[in-house]
Formats: C-alpha cells, structure tokens, sequence
C-alpha cells in the first residue's frame, strides 16, 4: 500500500510539473504574442499519440507577415502540410521609413542592427522533428506570388538535409548539407546543387547545373562552385538586336555578400567557358564562339575580360572569319554603359588578308573618340571571287588604315553609338591588273566614241599604282580611287592616270549581299523588316 501510494505521489509530481511547464510556456507564448502584435487563429484542432494537428493554423502579424498552414500536423519526430502560405506585406508608412533609412549611413544601420544568436541554432536543430515535409509552400510579396515551392527537410544529428523543388513548369531543384559550426558560429553548407531549365526571359530549353559550397554567418555568405557547373540553351532571345542559340558553356564561381545584402559590398568571381556559342545580331550571324570570358564584381564596379576569345566567323554580308579577342571592360553599376573598353588584340581574317585594330584604350565616359582599323594583304581577286559582278576581275594587294572616330547620338529619345571614318587610306603594295568588259560598258562605248578609248583601256588595264581615300557617315561610304597604269594593247601602252568615285549606301549594300548569299532565316526576316520599313517612310 505505501509502495502504491509513492508510484502515485511519483505520477501526480510529473503531472504537476507538466502542468506548471504548460502554465507557463502558456504564459511566456501570450506575453510574446501581446509583445510583437501577433494574432493566431485555427480550426480543426486535435491532440493523438501522432501528435497535434490542425485543419488550418494562422499566424499573422497585421500589415506586415501571414502565414497560414493547412492539413498541419506536428510531433516531435515530424511536422507535415499540405500548404504553408506565407504574405508579406509592407505598409505606407513602413516603405517611407525604409525610404528615409536608406539615406542614412550604411555604418550606423549596421550598428543598430541586432545580430541573430547563431549559438542558439545548434539549440533549435536539435528539437527541429526529424523530418518536415511540405507539400506546397508558396511566397507572397505585396500580393504577388514570388515563390511555389515542396519542400523536404530531414535532421541528421548536427546537420540538415534541404531538398526544395518548385511546383511550376520551370523546374527548379535545391539540394544542400547545412552543418552547424559551433567553433566559426556559422552555418557550413556542403554538397550544394541548384539545377533549373529556363524557359523564360526569352530563354528556351535552357539548363543550369551549379554544384556548390559555401557558409552562412550572421554578417556574411560565401558561395563557391564545383568544376562542373554548365549551362546550356538552344534558344535565346535576349533583346531585339540580339538572339542567342545553340549553346553550351561551364563555369566557376566565388561570391561573397553582407548581410543584409548591399550590393555595394558584393564580391564575385566568375569564370565562363564558351565551348559552343551561336547567335544573331542585329543583321549578323555569329558562328561557333569559343573561349574564356572572366567577370569580377567588387566596390560596385564590374570588370568582364577574356585571354583569348575565338569566333570562326561573323557575317554581316562580309564575311570575318577567325576573330580573336583579347581585351576587357570596367564600368560601375551606377553608370555600366560608361565604362572603359581596353585590348590587345582584335583581329580576323578577310579576303585571305587581315583586318585588326591597333592596342588601345578607349574611355565610353568621354566620347568622342578616335581608334585605328588596319588593312593589311587584302586580296582582290578575293574580293571579286566572293563578290563576282558581271565582266569583273582583277588582282593586287591592298594595305590601308581607317581612323574610326566614336561618338554618342541621341536616336528616338535614346543615346546610340555613331562611327565615322574621315580621311582614310588604302594603298597597293604592288602591281596588280583590272578587267572589266561587259556588253552594257561594250554598248555604252559603241553609242559614245568619245568614250571608246577609255573602254578599250579597263578591258587589260594593268596598274603601277592604286592608292584610296575612304570616308564614311550616316550608313554612305565615299571612295575616291587614284589608279596610274596602262594597257599595252591601246595606244602603245600609253600611262594612263584614272580618277574614279563611288557613292554607296552600306547598310543597303551589305543587306543586298546577304540576300544574295545561304543566310539563316531569321536574317532573312529581318533584312526584309528593315528594307520594308525604310521603303514606307
């Protein structure tokens, strides 16, 4: 009987604790409800050996978060829901003071700012169930959806496991390792992998796969990727200039952030790897881009360049064939248009010849500005092989040297770039021979006699001396040609001293080329669109 009575006195002991531990656990949730403003409200409560579980709970703070859960169930070993709906929203008077806050100095925001106790987390992943499971969780900002998301969660001792994957057609997958370091205060993030196809912002069957690794500490992110981070896309319709297609890269990259997040304090390196890049811009074709293109992001500037990047061909009706790029760009955030462009080298390969730009430097923030296109072994008979017109032909080298001066134009509202050539020069290197015989300049010399001569000359005409003054603006090219020879089957061979000046729209004839020539259709179109809309105005 006393034996009886101590089990007795033995449970009622725990229950009154329990119950004390409940009083006041009850206690400290109203006090923190009161407190911060916070409302809860549910409906279909019951209390099983499976735990507690709720049709629906919310949990509000008015005019700033809800959150509502639906078919929630919670135990110690799980927690469940079929959807877990989270609202933010931000009152007037909270987007004016975040207004004002902003103007104030980053250093005293920092200050006033209260860090988060990591030490606490080891604490809170320790009681978390050992598995959460959510069926859809969707994100509202202001009223819009940002997020829809199933999520897994499952705890392994001092680690968890995240699984998130989006409930929409773009389907997106996060998978990390958060491991608490108890020694660093952070939180230790190991075996990551984003994977995502993009089928929007103009992208289409697009896929990203990022391995990575990183840290979170209550000041600051670290994400670093793995060796096999790639990105493909068959399709991309990045602006009305420019299309991209049939793609496939790899990168690398570091990225450190504050936080909160400043973009001013953003640090990130970047790598990309162009094993095979197409596209379309404007009215050219780009094909087969291969190279490296590093981007650096720091103190709210960023920096693209490339060692070396090679392009097999562009063709915007001529034809530039193996291009290398060696160069980069530095622009601020605030201004990315201004920037500085510097190479070493641009150069490709034209009409078995060459045609590069000489080292330079040129400062966007400061236009006008003037850089040098050089000539160089420019085959003519190239030229009129790729290029044939009706009775044409002829042979020579040419050298030359075109001065480009850049400079900013204000197009329907908007700043656009205008290039300029003024007083440039090409020149033969040796002698070389023009023919040209065809029955529309055969009959223009039979009806005017006085122009016979000069017919008979250009039929054979070998030159000793073709020299050139090229000057371009507003799409119309001017070419003032110097041409000294003979043709030692009219009068004797008499030196003959030829001064001839073309006109040309080169837009129109550039357009006119590649319609002639096996183009994409896309160019076709918009070659047609272009050439349809100058004819309507």
């Amino acid at each position: 009987m006393v034996r009886l009575k101590k089990r007795y006195w033995i449970v009622l002991s725990i229950l009154f604790f329990l119950i004390l531990f409940c009083l006041f656990g009850w206690h400290y949730w109203q006090t923190f409800k009161q407190k911060n403003g916070i409302i809860v409200d549910w409906h279909g409560v019951s209390v099983g050996f499976k735990g507690l579980t709720f049709d629906e709970l919310t949990v509000s703070k008015p005019s700033q978060v809800s959150i509502t859960a639906k078919n929630l169930s919670i135990s110690l070993s799980q927690l469940t829901a079929n959807n877990l709906d989270i609202y933010w929203q931000l009152n007037e008077s909270e987007i004016a003071l975040e207004t004002i806050e902003n103007t104030v100095d980053t250093t005293t925001e920092t200050l006033n700012q209260s860090d988060p106790e990591l030490s606490l987390i080891s604490t809170i992943i320790y009681w978390l169930p050992k598995t959460i499971h959510i069926d859809t969780l969707r994100l509202y900002e202001q009223n819009k959806a940002r997020l829809d998301l199933k999520v897994d969660i499952s705890k392994q001792q001092e680690a968890i496991q995240l699984n998130l994957s989006t409930n929409t057609q773009e389907i997106t997958q996060l998978s990390a390792t958060l491991l608490f370091n108890q020694q660093a205060l952070r939180i230790d993030i190991q075996n990551g992998l984003f994977k995502t196809s993009l089928n929007q912002f103009g992208l289409q069957n697009s896929n990203l796969v990022l391995p990575f690794t990183g840290w979170l500490s209550s000041h600051q992110l670290e994400l670093i990727t793995s060796d096999k981070a790639s990105i493909s896309l068959e399709k991309a319709n990045l602006s009305d200039d420019l299309i991209l297609g049939s793609s496939n890269g790899d990168f690398n990259i570091q990225l450190k952030s504050n936080i909160p997040f400043d973009s001013n304090q953003l640090s990130a390196i970047a790598t990309l790897t162009i094993n095979k890049l197409n596209g379309i811009y404007k009215t050219s074709e780009i094909k087969s881009v291969t190279g490296d293109i590093n981007i650096i992001i720091k103190d709210n500037q960023f920096t693209i360049s490339t060692p070396v990047l090679n392009i097999q061909e562009v063709n915007m009706g001529i034809a530039f064939e193996k291009i290398k790029l060696v160069g980069s760009y530095l622009a601020s955030f605030k201004a990315p248009n201004k920037g500085a462009v510097t190479w070493k080298k641009a150069q490709a390969n034209i009409f078995s010849g060459l045609v590069f730009i000489e080292e330079n430097k040129l400062n966007l923030a400061k236009l006008p500005q003037q850089f040098n296109l050089r000539l160089k072994q420019i085959q003519l008979k190239d030229i009129f092989k790729q290029y044939p017109s009706e009775g044409l032909a002829g042979d020579g080298v040419i050298d030359g040297v075109l001065p480009i001066t850049l400079s900013e134009i204000k197009k329907k509202g908007e700043t656009a770039l205008k290039f300029v050539i003024k007083n440039g020069k090409l020149v033969t290197i040796n002698e070389g021979y023009l023919q040209f015989e065809n029955s529309a300049l055969k009959s223009y010399g039979q009806n005017n006699p006085n122009m016979k001569i000069l017919t008979d000359i250009i039929k054979n005409f070998h030159y000793t001396k073709l020299q050139g003054a090229v000057d371009y603006a507003n799409d119309i090219a001017k070419l003032k040609l110097n041409i000294q020879g003979s043709n030692l089957d009219v009068e004797n061979g008499k030196a003959v001293n030829l001064n001839i000046n073309l006109e040309e729209n080169m837009t129109k004839l550039l357009m006119s080329l590649q319609l002639s020539d096996q183009i994409s259709e896309p160019i076709r179109k918009r070659i047609e669109a272009y050439l349809k809309n100058k004819s309507s105005k």
